[in-house]
């Protein structure tokens, strides 16, 4: 009897396939956590949000260092890795569609510490005040 060797690319496709059906089916019979967790983060986040660029100096060292690793070397492997990670799954599944998407996550990773910064740091200049100009009608 001669043993077949499954395709390493299609037991890796197999598998991921599961992982999404399982979790899939795990978020549809539990709709209500999920949807209560997602409430509440979103609240946590605007709660957290409203003085996020203006305090908490106690958190710049960890801060500092999280935009250092991201915009470093670290932040170049994770994003190379994700794009080989989804271009691996993508040549498994013969679908594009991850390799884009970890091309989308290594631009997130390349550029996200850039667009959080603006926006947690994000301020409203004042307009220089209008001076009324009086005209008299001759």
């Amino acid at each position: 009897m001669v043993k077949t060797i499954p395709n390493p690319a299609q037991a890796l496709a197999k598998a991921v396939d599961d992982a999404t059906t399982r979790l899939t089916l795990w978020v549809m019979d539990h709709k209500k956590w999920v949807i209560g967790f997602a409430l509440v983060a979103i609240l946590l986040l605007i709660a957290f949000n409203v003085d996020a660029g203006t305090t908490g100096t106690e958190f710049k060292g960890i801060y500092d260092k999280l935009k250092d690793w991201t915009s470093g070397y670290l932040g170049k492997a994770i994003a190379l890795f994700a794009f080989l990670l989804g271009l691996g799954i993508g040549v498994a599944k013969s679908s594009p569609i991850p390799a884009i998407a970890g091309i989308v996550f290594a631009l997130f990773v390349a550029f996200g510490p850039a667009v959080l910064e603006g926006i947690a740091t994000a301020t409203i200049a004042e307009a220089a005040p209008v001076t009324p100009v009086v005209t008299t009608l001759v």
